[in-house]
Protein backbone atom coordinates (compact mmCIF):
# COMPACT_ATOMS: atom_id res chain seq x y z
CA UNK A 1 0.00 0.00 0.00
CA UNK A 2 1.72 3.37 -0.64
CA UNK A 3 2.50 5.83 1.54
CA UNK A 4 2.34 9.67 1.29
CA UNK A 5 4.73 11.99 2.72
CA UNK A 6 4.91 15.53 3.69
CA UNK A 7 8.00 17.96 2.31
CA UNK A 8 8.62 20.77 4.09
CA UNK A 9 10.91 23.90 3.63
CA UNK A 10 10.92 25.86 6.64
CA UNK A 11 10.99 29.48 6.27
CA UNK A 12 10.61 32.63 8.39
CA UNK A 13 7.85 34.04 6.28
CA UNK A 14 6.26 31.23 4.08
CA UNK A 15 6.42 26.81 4.72
CA UNK A 16 6.65 25.23 1.14
CA UNK A 17 4.71 22.38 1.48
CA UNK A 18 4.45 19.22 -0.85
CA UNK A 19 3.96 15.66 -1.56
CA UNK A 20 5.27 12.25 -2.59
CA UNK A 21 4.38 8.16 -2.40
CA UNK A 22 6.35 5.40 -1.59
CA UNK A 23 4.95 3.69 -4.60
CA UNK A 24 5.92 5.93 -7.61
CA UNK A 25 8.88 7.66 -5.39
CA UNK A 26 7.62 10.75 -6.89
CA UNK A 27 7.05 14.21 -5.53
CA UNK A 28 4.89 17.38 -6.37
CA UNK A 29 5.06 20.59 -5.36
CA UNK A 30 1.83 21.05 -3.43
CA UNK A 31 1.02 24.72 -1.99
CA UNK A 32 2.97 27.39 0.27
CA UNK A 33 1.59 28.53 4.15
CA UNK A 34 2.15 31.47 5.46
CA UNK A 35 4.33 31.14 9.14
CA UNK A 36 2.02 32.63 11.25
CA UNK A 37 -0.73 31.62 13.66
CA UNK A 38 -2.66 29.43 11.19
CA UNK A 39 0.37 27.26 10.45
CA UNK A 40 -0.89 24.29 12.59
CA UNK A 41 -4.22 24.19 11.85
CA UNK A 42 -2.94 24.63 7.95
CA UNK A 43 -0.52 21.73 8.41
CA UNK A 44 -3.49 18.78 10.15
CA UNK A 45 -5.73 19.84 7.02
CA UNK A 46 -2.94 18.70 4.77
CA UNK A 47 -1.75 15.81 6.56
CA UNK A 48 -5.29 14.85 6.91
CA UNK A 49 -6.44 15.54 3.39
CA UNK A 50 -3.84 13.45 2.28
CA UNK A 51 -3.63 10.79 5.00
CA UNK A 52 0.32 11.65 5.13
CA UNK A 53 2.34 8.75 7.03
CA UNK A 54 5.72 10.39 6.93
CA UNK A 55 6.95 13.83 7.41
CA UNK A 56 10.45 14.98 5.91
CA UNK A 57 12.23 18.44 6.72
CA UNK A 58 14.86 20.42 5.31
CA UNK A 59 18.26 21.09 7.35
CA UNK A 60 19.29 24.61 6.72
CA UNK A 61 23.01 24.34 7.01
CA UNK A 62 24.87 26.48 5.91
CA UNK A 63 27.51 25.92 2.82
CA UNK A 64 30.50 24.22 5.32
CA UNK A 65 27.70 21.99 6.89
CA UNK A 66 27.49 24.62 10.44
CA UNK A 67 24.20 25.67 11.43
CA UNK A 68 23.06 29.04 11.34
CA UNK A 69 19.94 31.37 12.80
CA UNK A 70 17.40 29.46 10.09
CA UNK A 71 18.92 25.94 11.28
CA UNK A 72 18.02 26.68 14.92
CA UNK A 73 14.76 27.91 14.26
CA UNK A 74 13.95 25.10 11.85
CA UNK A 75 15.00 22.81 15.09
CA UNK A 76 12.49 24.62 17.11
CA UNK A 77 9.76 24.28 14.43
CA UNK A 78 10.67 20.31 13.88
CA UNK A 79 10.04 19.93 17.94
CA UNK A 80 6.81 21.77 17.69
CA UNK A 81 5.62 19.58 14.73
CA UNK A 82 6.87 16.45 16.22
CA UNK A 83 4.49 17.55 18.81
CA UNK A 84 1.53 18.17 16.91
CA UNK A 85 1.65 15.29 14.43
CA UNK A 86 3.33 12.24 16.27
CA UNK A 87 4.38 11.24 12.98
CA UNK A 88 8.02 10.74 12.01
CA UNK A 89 10.34 13.51 10.58
CA UNK A 90 12.97 12.92 8.53
CA UNK A 91 15.44 15.23 8.09
CA UNK A 92 17.39 16.20 4.46
CA UNK A 93 20.17 18.57 3.86
CA UNK A 94 18.35 21.10 1.58
CA UNK A 95 21.74 23.42 0.89
CA UNK A 96 21.07 25.07 -2.62
CA UNK A 97 17.76 23.62 -2.64
CA UNK A 98 15.70 27.11 -2.55
CA UNK A 99 18.30 28.21 -5.34
CA UNK A 100 17.92 25.36 -7.22
CA UNK A 101 13.94 26.21 -7.19
CA UNK A 102 14.23 29.12 -7.97
CA UNK A 103 16.54 28.43 -11.31
CA UNK A 104 14.45 25.51 -12.59
CA UNK A 105 11.14 28.37 -12.43
CA UNK A 106 13.65 30.98 -14.46
CA UNK A 107 14.31 28.08 -17.07
CA UNK A 108 10.67 26.97 -17.40
CA UNK A 109 7.96 27.98 -19.65
CA UNK A 110 5.56 29.00 -17.07
CA UNK A 111 8.27 31.37 -15.72
CA UNK A 112 8.22 32.86 -18.68
CA UNK A 113 3.92 32.89 -19.08
CA UNK A 114 4.04 34.68 -15.52
CA UNK A 115 7.02 36.74 -16.24
CA UNK A 116 7.50 37.61 -12.29
CA UNK A 117 9.36 35.24 -9.86
CA UNK A 118 6.55 33.55 -7.45
CA UNK A 119 7.98 32.94 -3.95
CA UNK A 120 5.00 30.58 -3.00
CA UNK A 121 5.47 28.82 -5.90
CA UNK A 122 9.47 28.67 -4.98
CA UNK A 123 9.32 27.38 -1.90
CA UNK A 124 6.71 24.79 -2.96
CA UNK A 125 9.48 23.64 -5.42
CA UNK A 126 11.94 23.50 -2.52
CA UNK A 127 9.83 21.58 -0.93
CA UNK A 128 9.38 19.28 -3.87
CA UNK A 129 13.39 19.36 -4.13
CA UNK A 130 13.92 18.00 -0.72
CA UNK A 131 11.02 15.57 -0.62
CA UNK A 132 12.19 14.40 -3.91
CA UNK A 133 15.77 13.82 -2.33
CA UNK A 134 14.33 11.83 0.09
CA UNK A 135 12.34 9.29 -1.76
CA UNK A 136 15.21 8.61 -4.62
CA UNK A 137 17.16 7.54 -1.00
CA UNK A 138 14.85 5.38 0.66
CA UNK A 139 13.94 1.62 0.10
Amino acid sequence: MPEYILGIDFGQKRIGLAVGQTLTKAASALTTINNDGGVWNALKTIIEEWQISQIVLGLPLDMDGEDQEITRQTRKFRNRLDQHTQLPIHWVDERLTSYEAERQFQSSREMQLTKAKDKHNIDAKAAQIILQSWLDHCD
